[in-house]
């Protein structure tokens, strides 16, 4: 009975060592592939005074308060509502579809 735990942990080792090659050249094809990519694309292709677009999404994270006397998501975070309302565009009129968690 003693020989199934050293079969079991000798099996394990021959699948690591068959797999180790196959998740090498893994890795190279995808490292190659990004970086011929990277090189390809050469920077932003933007026009005129716009460098970046940046578009950050938060889920269920309110701008406006819903109780008189608690300040909002945003509120609670203020450098961040700061960054967002000073260097670019706020638009706080998205709102997801409601989903029906009920049956």
């Amino acid at each position: 009975m003693k020989l199934r735990p050293v079969l079991r942990s000798a099996i394990a080792r021959l699948m690591a060592l068959a797999l180790l090659p196959a998740s090498i050249a893994g890795i190279t094809a995808v490292s190659a592939s990004a970086s011929k990519a990277a090189t390809t694309t050469g920077g932003c292709q933007l026009s005129g005074p716009v460098k970046h677009v940046i578009y950050l999404v938060f889920d269920n994270t309110h701008y406006l308060r819903d109780a008189p006397g608690v300040q909002s998501d945003l509120e609670q975070m203020p450098h961040l509502l700061n960054f967002l309302t000073s260097n670019g565009t706020l638009m706080t009129n998205d709102h997801t579809i409601l989903i029906s968690h009920t049956a």
